[in-house]
């Protein structure tokens, strides 16, 4: 599987990815656009997480986020073809946000506006570093030389092995939301909890409700391992919304632990911690299926 690059990669801001892997490799982000606090952003562009936590506060109304437009997507699908390549988009879960509909508007609007040549729109059935570890994955490959059909089927097994399990600090942004069905039940007058959710195959549940930020670390990490088969090269990425030292001392329990074969911290993009809130922590993790069990 090597050879010159066939396939383009394309997905959404809110993979989480950071700046040095976007560009080693080569994949093409589309901002999401959003409100806050009187001011008009394109997620990761005019604005950066940091400067973003900055400036949340749990007094002011939630952010008002919308999906990328489906021009956005036809743009970059449009150019991408010209340039010579196939076109592979990984999107956020389609159960959750509407960017994997409005990348499908923008797959038909150039078909219409004349672009030939294969674009294909696949959801990730997951979000944040869930959906960017498909994406990095999608992009290692099509660096190697790999066809769509290939990465096709890659993403395929793969989507059904990654997880992401996260707690929030608070629930005080969450709470004037209702992104993510079923939170609501958590709710009633106790907002102090520190709730356990998966986002998996295409849903997010809340699992388990803490009271104590320390037990929901803990329960994150009993979780995690009741995932794992074993044996398996495990992948995994820590992501935090302005907790980067809880952030970091996660990293080193999960190195100790698990001793996965890849371990990164990442920022939650401003856009995934306007519903969140900071002190947002979270796993994303899967184990490759693929590979022979040691």
């Amino acid at each position: 599987m090597t050879g010159q690059r066939r396939v383009a990669v394309v997905t959404e801001s809110v993979a989480s990815l950071s700046p040095e892997e976007v560009e080693a490799g080569e994949i093409t982000v589309i901002p999401v656009p959003f409100s806050y606090a009187g001011g008009a952003y394109l997620d990761g562009v005019n604005i950066t997480a940091d400067e973003f936590y900055g400036m949340m506060s749990p007094d002011l109304p939630p952010a008002e986020t919308s999906a990328p437009s489906p021009g956005a997507y036809m743009e970059a699908f449009s150019n991408l073809r010209r340039a010579g390549y196939e076109v592979l988009c990984i999107t956020a879960t389609a159960k959750i946000v509407r960017m994997h509909e409005a990348a499908t508007m923008g797959e038909r609007m150039a078909r219409e506006e004349g672009v030939g040549g294969r674009i294909e729109v696949f959801d990730s059935g997951t979000a944040a570093m869930g959906q960017g570890f498909l994406v990095l994955e999608a992009a290692r490959m099509a660096k190697e030389g790999a066809g769509m059909d290939e990465i096709l089927r890659r993403m395929r097994r793969l989507s059904g092995s990654v997880y992401l399990l996260a707690t929030l600090d608070t629930l005080d942004y969450l709470a004037k939301t209702a992104r993510i069905p079923g939170i609501g039940a958590l709710f009633g007058k106790v907002l102090q909890i520190k709730p356990v959710i998966l986002f998996a195959q295409g849903t997010a549940k809340p699992l388990e409700r803490p009271r104590s930020r320390r037990r929901a670390v803990r329960r994150l990490l009993a979780l995690m391992e009741e995932r794992l088969r074993g044996g398996l090269p495990l992948h995994v990425a820590v992501q935090h919304a302005a907790a980067p030292k809880e952030a970091e001392a996660l990293r080193e329990e999960v190195e100790e632990r698990f001793c996965p074969n890849e371990l990164s911290i990442h920022e939650f993009s401003p856009v995934m911690a306007s519903y969140t809130g900071p002190g947002f922590l979270g796993l994303a993790f899967y184990e490759d299926p693929e590979s022979t069990p040691a």
